[in-house]
């Protein structure tokens, strides 16, 4: 016999649900939970690194807009900025070549606002991601 551990507080109706789903397919429950727990750990760990790239990322932006706003927003007052991942990636015209922009940065964040105005936050969806 392994280890034993005690898990308080567990749902019984899921607990009855692993323990048959477990039998059906030839595993123990402590297989099953083993298996449960890594893929939990996988996800959450994954989903954590990625926002905590995400929040760099977006410090990053926000620094690199103030110096385009002090050196740009005289001279380019109306039009829009796009930065990505903390990159200057240009001045644009129009809102749709500003966006255009951005999506083909592939970056994990982007800020695109018209220089001399605040940032209104949005997500918008370009293909697999949310920027």
């Amino acid at each position: 016999m392994g280890n034993v551990i005690v898990v308080k507080n567990v749902d019984k109706n899921l607990y009855r649900r692993l323990k048959s789903t477990a039998s059906l397919k030839g595993y123990t429950i402590g297989e099953a939970l083993n298996e449960a727990i890594k893929l939990w750990l996988m996800l959450n760990e994954a989903v954590n690194r990625d926002y905590l790239d995400y929040l760099a990322c977006r410090e990053k932006s926000e620094e690199k807009l103030k110096e385009i706003n002090e050196k740009y927003c005289k001279k380019h007052k109306g039009k829009y900025v796009v930065v990505c991942d903390g990159i200057f990636i240009g001045i644009f015209d129009n809102e749709k070549e500003a966006l255009n922009n951005a999506c083909k940065s592939k970056a994990k964040e982007c800020i695109v606002t018209k220089l001399g105005e605040p940032i209104k936050e949005e997500k918008v969806e370009f293909g697999m991601g949310v920027l």
